[in-house]
């Protein structure tokens, strides 16, 4: 049966002729900082999508996460459903290789990548998503191999706008209701009045979760025949901003983003995992900016403090662990406007340059507590000449309390020839060892075997990534879009089963027994395609019709053979295919995919990876004439596919949800 879907899925992407693909196909009007110069897409030399605030409120998803999964190049491995967990990798990468980041400040965790999806602003708050594929640590620092995730909300785009007209509010609430009692909120608020702007917005989602089979219970280690589960996520954010002049600006967020949810399965494949986790973070960031049309400054600072309590089975008498880190980051910048520097032929040219520091520290009562600091100074310049050739260097010097300095290279070039633009990328990058894969079990006295165990001197994940591709515009609403990419990586990070005799910086290890103990220990090469296609139809007076298709093939290979599950845990092939058809007041977007890749299974806890799915979400909108509403229905994974993508924990079956828009402005 999944071959029969599969097979259909792939005949109608070939005969569908019009396809889009995230990317808008009018690549001149969207700028973004994918080297944190601010240029367009089709100057920029990188392979970029962009998902704007209109095609988020479209799209039948929940969370960020799930926006994700139709980008060609991406992986995402869940755990559950809106927004509870992911892993998101990028052209084959780890999930710890790709930096997130929100209003141009990081969000990884210093814990864990796995809390690197915890975004905590509403939907209704983010202006923009930047994806930037391929390697950006010359320009953004460590744990930018696979790409860039960069969320920017309306307040910080439009910090530099004024408003003349006086007094504006806007006010949007989106509120549903679905199956095992899904509760959804998500309202925000805003009010600018000349120079000043206010934002302020929350989001609840809250679900019983489905009733699922227990294998503790078949296993004879647990009384309860089923569980659920469930998750309670909610954040709150507000943001302030004042123009002070034609040249300053600043701008400041905060806000606390709590979660509770089961985590059964979500680290472990044992028959005793019961766990719950609760994760609280409390946040603030903020920009100071001064522009004056030839010079630019810019200052960005950010502290968060997050709370995670882990409780793997406290009915057993295993203690629940808790973690507390503090992570603050400072980046201060300069961009000079060097004009045509004396050159008729040479249009533009910027050059920034900048520093920026990372202080991380961790208080825990398995991992112990510990402080990193990294930082770096970088130098990025950027030029276009009139014959439609541009081009981007950037150097970083990285450095960091545990490792040496690092030098990361990087260059982007592109020729814009027509309705064609060719483009080109190569740049070195490198990860850090988390707290987690450094210190984890490390405080734990007489560890039974089989444990994980942490490595404090481990060494940076090193790679160079190299790709080339084409923007083929053949009308302004087409957009056509192959890319082939290459990335050799050493020192990769992974646990590997050995024996505590062949460990020398642990001292809490049993004598003569096995661990799964963090090393560097592989190399491997990543070579993949990735193939975009746009086409947007006008069908009559406000009614159009916007396809999108999109395929990645990646292929993973070690220099000793097969790498680790972890290294390549991402699909061979994906495919999407996203319907989006605004009629009026009537709007249908389908979004559908096909993944291939490499099938696991464990009996112990029914864990089942299949080897292909088919997934597919629908969602139907009417706005009603008159009215600042809009009534919605909502389906996701309508075809019911029972399936997993980390071993061990099911993802959600088929969802059925409705609920409403209201937007007063």
């Amino acid at each position: 049966m999944k071959s029969f879907v599969g097979t259909i899925f792939l005949l109608l992407i070939l005969i569908s002729q019009p396809v889009t693909a995230q990317i808008t196909a009018e690549l001149d009007s969207i700028s973004v900082t994918s080297s944190r110069i601010t240029t367009s897409v089709s100057e920029s030399g990188k392979s970029v999508a962009v998902i704007t605030q209109k095609e988020i409120e479209a799209m039948p998803v929940t969370s960020v996460d799930d926006l994700l999964k139709s980008i060609p190049g991406i992986n995402v491995n869940s755990r559950q459903g809106f927004g509870v967990q992911s892993d998101v990798g990028m052209r084959g990468s780890t999930f710890s290789q790709v930096l997130f980041m929100l209003d141009n400040v990081p969000l990884n965790d210093p814990l864990t990548a796995h809390f690197n999806t915890n975004i905590p602003v509403s939907l209704g708050e983010i202006g923009q998503i930047e994806i930037i594929r391929g390697p950006s640590s010359a320009s953004f620092g460590a744990d930018a191999v696979g790409g860039v995730v960069h969320i920017k909300t309306k307040m910080y785009m439009q910090r530099e706008v004024s408003k003349p007209n006086g007094l504006l509010s806007y006010a949007d609430a989106d509120l549903s209701y679905g199956q095992n009692n899904l509760r959804m909120g998500d309202l925000s608020f805003e009010l600018q009045q000349d120079r000043w702007r206010l934002s302020t917005s929350i989001r609840g989602v809250f679900s019983d979760g489905e009733q699922l089979e227990n294998p503790g219970f078949e296993a004879g280690v647990s009384d309860q025949r089923h569980y659920e589960n469930y998750f309670e996520l909610a954040n709150f954010s507000t943001s302030l901003s004042y123009r002070m002049n034609e040249r300053w600006s600043w701008y400041v967020r905060g806000g606390v983003d709590d979660r509770d949810f089961s985590a059964r399965y979500f680290y472990t494949r044992s028959e005793f995992d019961e766990s719950v986790e609760q994760i609280s973070s409390r946040w603030i960031l903020g920009a100071i900016t001064r522009d004056t049309g030839q010079n630019r400054t810019e200052m960005n600072v950010s502290y968060r403090n997050v709370n995670d309590i882990f409780d793997f089975n406290s009915r057993i008498g295993i203690a629940p662990n808790e973690h507390t880190t503090d992570q603050l980051f400072l980046n201060l910048s300069h961009e000079f406007d060097l004009g045509s520097l004396g050159s008729s032929s040479i249009s533009e040219s910027r050059l920034m340059i900048g520093a920026q520091m990372l202080d991380k520290q961790i208080k825990s009562t398995d991992r112990g507590d510990h402080s990193d600091r990294m930082g770096g100074i970088y130098l990025i310049g950027s030029a276009s000449w009139e014959s439609g050739f541009s081009m981007t260097a950037s150097s970083r010097l990285q450095f960091d309390t545990q490792n040496d300095p690092e030098l990361l290279p990087q260059l982007s070039v592109a020729y814009n020839r027509g309705d064609v633009t060719l483009r080109s990328s190569m740049g070195r990058a490198i990860r850090v060892g988390d707290f987690t894969e450094r210190f984890i079990s490390s405080q734990i006295e007489n560890l039974a075997p089989l444990r994980n165990i942490g490595n404090p001197d481990l060494r940076p994940e090193r790679s160079w990534t190299f790709d080339l591709g084409l923007d083929w515009r053949p009308t302004n609403r087409t957009l056509i879009s192959p890319t082939l990419f290459y990335r050799t990586s050493t020192d990769l990070i992974d646990y590997a089963l050995t024996n505590s005799s062949n460990i020398n910086n642990a001292n809490n290890l049993q004598p003569d027994e096995d661990y799964f103990y963090t090393m560097n220990i592989a190399s491997s090469n990543t070579a993949g395609a990735e193939f975009l296609a746009s086409q947007r139809f006008n069908i009559g007076s406000q009614k159009t019709v916007r396809t999108e298709a999109g395929y990645t093939w990646i292929r993973t290979s070690g220099n000793e053979g097969e790498v680790s599950k972890y290294i390549a845990n991402h699909p061979k092939h994906q495919f999407s295919f996203t319907v989006d058809a605004n009629m009026n007041r009537f709007r249908i977007t389908s979004e559908s995919s096909y993944r291939v890749r490499s099938s696991e299974t464990t009996d112990l806890i029914d864990g089942d990876v299949p080897d292909g799915y088919f997934l597919t979400n629908l969602k139907l909108q009417y706005a009603f004439s008159g009215w600042p509403l809009t009534a919605y229905v909502q389906g996701l994974n309508l075809t019911d596919t029972q399936y997993q993508e980390i071993l061990g924990a099911p993802m959600p079956g088929r969802w059925l949800m409705g609920g409403v828009k209201i937007r007063i402005r």
